[in-house]
C-alpha cells in the first residue's frame, strides 16, 4: 500500500477555533492508523488578513494535544516571517517549504505550465471591466462571472495580468468522496477561475492543488464548504497530468444555537478552553466524536490517543453535522480529571492555584488532592475547594447555613456542642473527629444534612467543599476550633 500522507494546512488569518483543530485531528489519526506521515502546512497566500502569532498558536496547541509533526516548516523558515520564538520547533522535510508565501517561484513555475499546454491564459482585464460585466449579466438575469474575453486575445507576459484556468465547456465531472461516496456536477458550477494574482500570489485552487501533489499528500480531509471547488480541482489535475489525491469532506461543527462555528462566530479555541481548565486528552476526545463514531455496537466515548489511532476510519465519521455541546465537554473533562494519577493531578492543578493566589501548604493540598480530583470537572474549580486552607481571614456564606430546619439557635447548639467535642479529642485523624462528631445531629434532634452544612460553613466558609472530616484533619485542631468560635461570634444570640 501507498504510504499515507495527510495534512493540516491551516490558514493564519485568526487562531484556529476548535472545529479547525478537529480537521487536524481526523488528518493525524488517519494517517498514523495506517503507520503513515502527518504535515503541517500553512496556508497564508491572504497576505492581507495574516495574524501575527497565528502559526505559533497551531504548533504549540498541536504539541500540547500530543501530536507530533513528521513534516512542517523550519525554524529558518519561520524566521523568514518573522514567526521566530524561543523554542520554536525545527521540523522540516524533503517536500518543503512548507509556507506557501515561500512557494511563490512554484507556483509561477506550474501557472505558466498550463498556460504553455493551453489549459490556461493571461487576463488583463481592470476591476472596472469586470464589475461592469457583472453588472450587465445580473441585469440579463444570468449568472455573473468571468465571460471569457481575454480567452483568444494573447495577453503578453510583459503586461500587468492574471493567468485564468481554461474551464471546459459542456462537461461534467465526479469523483468518490471518502465521507459522501460518489459526487457528480454534471455542469460545471465554476467559470475561468483565476490562479494566479497579479501581483504573483497564487488563489487558494492553484496553492492546494501543487502543495498536494508536491508534498505526496494522499488524502485530504477538508470542510464540507470546499466541496463545490472540487471540480476545479480535479480538472487541475487532470491538465497537468497528476493524479488527484483521495478528497474527504468533513460536515460541520455547529454551536448550540444552530449555527456553524466559525472563527467569527461562537467559537472557544483550545487555548481558550486550556484557561478554563479542560485537558487536551478530553478536548482530543471530544471534538473527535463531533462527527466521527468507532463503528456499530460500539458505545464507547472515552478513549486514549492509541485507542483512537487504532479505531479511527473515514468510514465513521457521519455526513451529517454536529454539535459543540459544553455540557458535555465538561463531564468529559471530569472522566478525564479523575482518571489522572494524584500526583499528575496535582502537577496541572498547580498553575491553577498559582493563577488564582490560592496559596496552601504542599503537604495539605497533596492529602486532599484525590478528594478534590473526584469533585471537580475542570481544573479552575480546584482552588474554590481547597483556598479554605489559606491562611487568611474566612468570607463565610452565612445566609446559607439557616433555612432547611436550621435557625440562630439551632445553628449554635450545633457549634457549642461540636466545640466541646472536637476540644476534648486528644488526636484529630479523620476517624476520631467522624466518631466525635457523627452524634451531634441526632443529640439535639436534628438532621444529620443541615447540622453538618452548618459545620461546614463555620471551618470553610462555603457549602462545597472536600469531605468534612478529612478537611477538619488536613486544616487541623487549633485553626478548627478558632474558626467555630470566630462563626459563634457572627450569629446573633
Amino acid at each position: 500500500m501507498t504510504e499515507v500522507r495527510t495534512r493540516f494546512a491551516p490558514s493564519p488569518t485568526g487562531f484556529q477555533h476548535v472545529g479547525g483543530f478537529r480537521t487536524a485531528f481526523y488528518a493525524y489519526l488517519l494517517a498514523k492508523h495506517f503507520g503513515g506521515k502527518f504535515i503541517l502546512r500553512v496556508e497564508d497566500t491572504d497576505r492581507e488578513r495574516t495574524v501575527p502569532g497565528a502559526i505559533r498558536f497551531v504548533i504549540e496547541e498541536l504539541k500540547w494535544f500530543g501530536i507530533e509533526l513528521d513534516e512542517g516548516p523550519s525554524r529558518e523558515d519561520l524566521k523568514a516571517l518573522g514567526e521566530d520564538w524561543e523554542g520554536a520547533p525545527d521540523i522540516g522535510g524533503p517536500c518543503g517549504p512548507y509556507i506557501q508565501s515561500l512557494r511563490i517561484s512554484r507556483y509561477k513555475e506550474v501557472a505558466e505550465q498550463l498556460v504553455a499546454s493551453g489549459h490556461a491564459y493571461r487576463c488583463d482585464c481592470t476591476p472596472e471591466m469586470l464589475e461592469r460585466e457583472r453588472n450587465e449579466q445580473m441585469a440579463r438575469k444570468e449568472s455573473p462571472g468571468y465571460s471569457g474575453y481575454c480567452r483568444t486575445r494573447n495577453v503578453p507576459a510583459d503586461k500587468p495580468h492574471v493567468i485564468r484556468f481554461k474551464m471546459p465547456t459542456k462537461r461534467s465531472v465526479s469523483f468518490v468522496d471518502a465521507i459522501r461516496g460518489k459526487v457528480q456536477w454534471d455542469t460545471i458550477p465554476l467559470r475561468d477561475t483565476v490562479l494566479l494574482k497579479s501581483d504573483g500570489f497564487p488563489t487558494y485552487h492553484l496553492a492546494v492543488v501543487v502543495d498536494d501533489h508536491d508534498m505526496k499528500i494522499t488524502h485530504a480531509l477538508r470542510g464540507i464548504e470546499w466541496l463545490s471547488s472540487t471540480p476545479i480541482h480535479l480538472l487541475l489535475y487532470e491538465a497537468l497530468g497528476w493524479e488527484p489525491v483521495t478528497f474527504a469532506h468533513l460536515p460541520v461543527i455547529n454551536g448550540t444555537d444552530g449555527k456553524k462555528l466559525s472563527k467569527r462566530h461562537n467559537a472557544t479555541n483550545s487555548k481558550e478552553l486550556r484557561e478554563q481548565g479542560y485537558l487536551a486528552e478530553a478536548i482530543m476526545n471530544f471534538v473527535t466524536l463531533i462527527g466521527w463514531a468507532p463503528g456499530e455496537g460500539s458505545d464507547q466515548e472515552v478513549f486514549t490517543c492509541e485507542e483512537l489511532v487504532q479505531k479511527f476510519s473515514l468510514a465513521g465519521i457521519n455526513e451529517s453535522s454536529g454539535v459543540f455541546d459544553p455540557v458535555k465537554l465538561q463531564w468529559m473533562n471530569g472522566l478525564y480529571i479523575r482518571k489522572l494519577p494524584v500526583e499528575e493531578f496535582i502537577k496541572r492543578a498547580q498553575p491553577f492555584l498559582e493563577k488564582e493566589g490560592v496559596v496552601v501548604p504542599a503537604d495539605q493540598f497533596a492529602a486532599l488532592a484525590s478528594h478534590v480530583q473526584e469533585r471537580v470537572k475542570t481544573l479552575t474549580e480546584v482552588g474554590g475547594m481547597v483556598d479554605f486552607l489559606m491562611d487568611r481571614p474566612l468570607e463565610r456564606q452565612m445566609d446559607a447555613m439557616l433555612g432547611k430546619g436550621m435557625d440562630n439557635e439551632k445553628a449554635r447548639q450545633v457549634l457549642f456542642l461540636s466545640l466541646e467535642r472536637l476540644g476534648a479529642l486528644p488526636e484529630f485523624t479523620t476517624e476520631v473527629i467522624d466518631q466525635a462528631l457523627r452524634g451531634v445531629a441526632t443529640e439535639l434532634g436534628l438532621k444529620p444534612g443541615p447540622a453538618f452544612v452548618a459545620l461546614r460553613i463555620a471551618v470553610t466558609g462555603k457549602t462545597i467543599t472536600p469531605p468534612l472530616f478529612e478537611s477538619f484533619a488536613v486544616l487541623g485542631k487549633d485553626k478548627v476550633l478558632s474558626r467555630v468560635r470566630e462563626t459563634l461570634e457572627l450569629l446573633p444570640k
